[in-house]
């Protein structure tokens, strides 16, 4: 893996109330901010994320301050000079085009993750692998409507019940938009412009619009407020394990399998703590928890693929290209949201 590989960069966010310890001695005491040992942003779901930080704070005894958010909006915050220790969750392409935000830290946990799963620098770590599926809610959808591939959602019957969140706020759905383009380009034998009229179909087919976030599109179809939604593939084994009546398409016509990662932030206050959550979280513990209760494939080759679940190896693939998503994103971002505007004038 070369130093500028995509498959090297990507992360997680803490904030650290450090500074404020010698301030807060002079402060008005109403105007006072409790002080944290360590400040993880993340944006994995929350029960997920308040259980293994609970359990973490059981075993070390720190005092962690969470804070939850998409992907995105935890990287602007980021960038605009919040300061954190780390950030935990949000897709590989997100942590490469934001690198310069981590330091590097080589945990002896890492030496379970295979290499394509982490920067070899050690700027991020991955921590499960997601397939990204069409969710299909089966009370509503009839067995012979169910799409089989990222096509048959421009199906006209599907029109306007296909739930998508923002690619713009999420980070999941950037690379469902760029891996249904991938599926369309290679159905039409690359063909250089079958990926952008592919996508002009699709945002009929969600009605042209976006959901604010990513947690939205399988709560929506599990719901029954959309016949189907795109996500990753731990979400809708959750639906289905807490009773919701969906189900899971693996697109016959390919997916991609993305990396969530952690990693420490550059600025990080409490250095030593975030060590430790990074080596907690990417231990075989938490792995078999992620999981075993949540349905996530470990990215660690010694914890199995949650039961229920098919193996990785019977789910077709696409050459998904991460350093295309990365330097693209900017552009493809541009180009979605002018076209969602122009369908929104439309209607």
């Amino acid at each position: 893996m070369t130093r500028r590989s995509a498959h090297g960069r990507i992360g997680l966010v803490v904030v650290v109330a450090a500074a404020l310890a010698a301030s807060c001695a002079r402060a008005d005491p109403v105007k006072a901010v409790p002080e944290a040992d360590l400040v993880v942003f993340s944006s994995h779901p929350d029960e997920l994320a308040k259980t293994i930080i609970d359990e973490f704070r059981e075993r070390t005894g720190l005092r962690v301050r969470l804070v939850l958010d998409g992907t995105g909006a935890l990287l602007s915050r980021l960038s605009a000079g919040e300061r954190a220790d780390v950030l935990w969750g949000g897709g590989a392409e997100s942590l490469v085009a934001n690198l310069g935000l981590f330091q590097p830290y080589l945990s002896p946990e890492r030496d379970a993750v295979p290499a394509a799963l982490k920067d070899e620098d050690g700027y991020w770590t991955g921590l499960t692998v997601l397939p990204m599926v069409i969710m299909v809610n089966a009370r509503l959808v009839p067995p012979e409507a169910v799409p089989a591939g990222w096509s048959d959602l421009l199906a006209p019957e599907l029109a306007g019940g296909v739930a998508f969140a923002n690619p713009v706020s999420s980070a999941s759905s950037y690379t469902i938009l760029r891996t249904m383009m991938v599926a369309a380009r290679a159905r039409a034998g690359g063909d250089q412009d079958s990926d952008w009229r592919f996508v002009e179909g699709f945002i009929d087919a969600i009605g042209g619009s976006t959901l604010s976030e990513s947690a939205m599109v399988y709560r929506v179809v599990a719901a029954g407020e959309y016949l189907v939604g795109l996500t990753y593939e731990n979400a809708g084994a959750e639906s289905m394990r807490l009773g919701s009546d969906v189900r899971i398409v693996y697109p016959a016509d390919g997916t991609s399998t993305v990396p969530d990662g952690v990693a420490i932030l550059r600025d990080a206050a409490h250095d030593e703590a975030a060590r430790r959550f990074i080596d907690f979280v990417l231990g075989h513990d938490v792995a078999s928890v992620v999981s075993t209760r949540f349905k996530r494939r470990s990215a660690r080759v010694d914890v199995p693929a949650p039961d229920g679940l098919p193996p990785l190896e019977s789910v077709r693939l696409l050459d998904y290209d991460f350093d295309a998503a990365v330097t693209e994103r900017e552009a493809t971002m541009a180009r979605f949201t002018t076209m969602l505007q122009e369908a929104g004038q439309r209607r």
